[in-house]
């Protein structure tokens, strides 16, 4: 049995994220004030050329996608609705991820599963969802692996002529993470593999991907049969995660900590917060270029031709693009008269010049995939 969940997270209601909340928490302490600040979190503001926009309903409770917590607030929901599935269909073993659920039921009557079909959609409709759903499957497509119950095989799931692609190595990553990501990609492909067979019918594919991003590895069976759990302490840990670029010669981290080590001392009240088991640094991968100047592009292009840029917005004048808390030092004519600007940076040795034709190209023209530095 797959089904999915229509538009899950605009669907979630306020009232279905409360029972969740309270669900949750006779499992774990959850304060009222936490409940309180989740809650008021749901309130969203949408703004598009100077309307506002709202549900139908009128109301600001929305899980949007891409906030900071609406992942955890979908899982939450995804958690309670387990349960509550649970309850209703003993007989019935259910798995959700996001949207995507996934249930197995032992063989019964064509009559009797298209039953319990129609009571988890009405059990989802009660709770304000929708789904789509089917049933008396022996074969799915479940995330990226393909699950078959007929012979008790898995294998992993690509979509047809969907090659994976891959950073490149020679790219500017940490380079941990160019060092590792081809035994990463070997043991993710050997789990998602019930045996040796269905990895070798598989692994061309990721190993062309590799090849096409300057790796040399060929990826092997290599599946994790160790079953002994590790104990782990946890701790709180405070990340510094400040960008990565080969460019840069200097050591941060051992920087970074040096400081640390320098500023909170043993004997220093807040030594217990801040010292080198409990602040950690992690480089962070900045955006490339072809994705800054993509996003510049569509931002540039799609622009309403019916908004007016700066001050043109009370007079109806296309001619400035100024900013309205600055005048514009053309009367209003900056777009149509041609000018030049040009600095002049004066030092002990030398004198020069930086010359800018007109207005910024970078802020209001669409940028190539080729840019020349004047130095």
């Amino acid at each position: 049995m797959q089904f999915d969940i229509v538009d899950f997270y605009p669907s979630i209601s306020s009232e279905l994220l409360t029972n969740s909340i309270q669900f949750a928490a006779q499992h774990v302490d959850i304060s009222a004030e936490t409940t309180d600040v989740v809650m008021h979190a749901r309130k969203s503001l949408l703004f598009n050329n100077n309307s506002t926009w709202i549900k139908k309903n009128g109301s600001l409770f929305d899980v949007t996608m891409g906030s900071y917590d609406g992942a955890e607030v979908c899982e939450l929901v995804g958690i309670y609705i387990l349960s509550r599935l649970k309850t209703k269909f003993d007989n019935l073993q259910l798995g959700l991820y996001r949207d995507d659920g996934l249930g197995v039921i032992k063989a019964m009557s064509g009559s009797r599963l298209e039953r319990i079909k129609k009571d988890i959609i009405k059990f989802f409709q009660d709770n304000g969802l929708r789904i789509t759903i089917d049933t008396n499957l022996t074969q799915v497509n479940f995330l990226d692996v393909t699950l078959d119950l007929s012979n008790s095989k898995y294998w992993p799931f690509r979509k047809d002529n969907d090659q994976p692609l891959y950073i490149h190595k020679d790219s500017n990553h940490p380079p941990n993470i160019t060092k590792q990501l081809p035994h990463m990609i070997e043991k993710r492909i050997s789990d998602l593999s019930c045996n040796s067979d269905e990895f070798d019918k598989v692994k061309a594919t990721y190993n062309t991907g590799l090849s096409n991003s300057g790796f040399s590895h060929n990826i092997q069976y290599n599946k994790s049969t160790s079953s002994k759990k590790t104990r782990t302490r946890k701790r709180n840990i405070l990340w510094f995660n400040p960008p990565y670029n080969s460019a840069v010669k200097i050591n941060i981290g051992r920087k970074f900590l040096s400081i640390i080590t320098k500023h909170f001392p043993t004997h220093h009240k807040y030594s217990k917060i801040f010292n080198k088991n409990t602040v950690k640094i992690s480089y962070s991968c900045s955006p490339s270029l072809r994705s800054i100047i993509s996003k510049h592009n569509k931002k540039i292009l799609k622009k309403d031709p019916n908004e007016q840029p700066g001050p043109a917005n009370s007079d109806n004048n296309s001619k400035c693009n100024c900013r309205q808390s600055n005048p514009c030092p053309l009367n209003g004519q900056c777009l149509e008269v041609a000018f030049v600007n040009k600095a002049t940076v004066t030092t002990e040795n030398s004198t020069k010049s930086y010359t800018r034709s007109k207005r910024d190209i970078l802020a209001t023209r669409p940028l190539s995939t080729t840019i020349t530095c004047l130095l």
